[in-house]
């Protein structure tokens, strides 16, 4: 990126961080910190500011929200910070009737701690939960002086990567999956955010809380529809719910238990896959995406080409807490 770019990043970085450190919040090292965000002032301002990002970066989407666009850009070179490298860089432009200042304005990690967690962790804090209404990947805001962070448990590029899959995210809208399962938190993971999916891939999403609520509802919203499955089985020892059903094209599994989301083996799985792709790179996710086309499962596929032994669910558990320096020490001794 270009020297003033990086210098204003790296600039915003040490200072929320020494901010960090003085109110004693540390954010552990397997967390990622997956964007920044680049506020504008005017119009113009966000034009010119996306010119210059498109010098240096791919333009990944710009869409419309809340009556803005928002733009996001994936860097050619990431920026490093400590521990972290921050490849995506997103740039609002200004809302109607707000005034902010041009420049790094906030940055966002993704986590394995429910919301709950995260309040009661930094319990001195300042929240915002607005974020909380949203559907898909809600978001839990601290704010500072001069800066903001935001928690949620999804990547940005994960988010765009539904985004952009015209058909997958037309079903996951028109269906109303998210809105109707939200009080048991759901989470979207699998392959399709991770974009390694193949033909007969499905939306895998997760939940919790009570099962035979959940049951209801679903059976209520979607037992009508043709292929409509729901059953009760147990899954590590633990009470499990598993749906299944097809809107608009779309395979959709369903997976619920009593702890959290966030916590389940599965969403782990997801979060560790997450890092690896964004640590791997292109070379990475060429070498997972050539062993799903071969038949292979999500997480065999990862045990595979990262040399694991032993049962591929239990060893990418083990490597969850790792942090991005560790995984990517792995990667690099492959």
């Amino acid at each position: 990126m270009s020297a003033l770019l990086f210098t204003k990043a790296h600039s915003f970085l040490e200072r929320s961080f020494a901010e960090l450190k003085r109110k004693s919040i540390a954010l552990d090292k397997h967390w990622h910190i997956d964007h920044l965000c680049f506020r504008t002032s005017t119009q113009e301002n966000y034009l010119s500011t996306k010119k210059q990002f498109e010098g240096l970066s791919k333009l990944l989407i710009e869409s419309e929200v809340n009556g803005r666009l928002i733009s996001t850009f994936k860097l050619e070179d990431p920026i490093l910070f400590h521990e972290w490298e921050i490849d995506l860089i997103e740039v609002p432009a200004p809302k109607k009737g707000k005034i902010v200042a041009d420049g790094f304005e906030h940055f966002e990690v993704v986590c394995d701690l429910t919301f709950d967690d995260i309040k009661n962790r930094y319990s001195r804090c300042k929240f915002d939960e607005s974020g909380l209404a949203k559907n898909l990947n809600q978001e839990l805001e601290i704010i500072f002086d001069g800066f903001a962070l935001k928690f949620h448990p999804l990547s940005l590029e994960s988010v765009i990567n539904l985004e952009t899959n015209a058909s997958l995210f037309s079903a996951l809208n028109s269906s109303e999956i998210l809105k109707t399962l939200k009080s048991f938190n759901p989470l979207v993971a699998g392959t399709f955010p991770l974009n390694v999916n193949v033909a007969d891939s499905d939306v895998d999403i997760l939940i919790s809380g009570n099962l035979n609520q959940a049951k209801k509802i679903m059976q209520g919203k979607f037992g009508d529809l043709s292929d409509f499955k729901c059953d009760e089985l147990m899954v590590q020892g633990e009470p499990t719910l598993l749906s299944s059903f097809s809107y608009h094209g779309i395979d959709f599994e369903i997976f619920g238990q009593r702890t959290p989301s966030i916590r389940q083996r599965g969403y782990l799985h997801f979060l560790v896959e997450e890092r690896l792709l964004k640590i791997g790179g292109v070379p990475f996710a060429e070498k997972i995406k050539e062993a799903r086309l071969s038949g292979i499962k999500t997480e065999p596929a990862f045990a595979k080409v990262l040399g694991l032994r032993g049962d591929p669910y239990d060893e990418l558990l083990l490597i969850q807490k790792k942090s991005n320096q560790e995984l990517k020490d792995l990667i690099s001794s492959l």
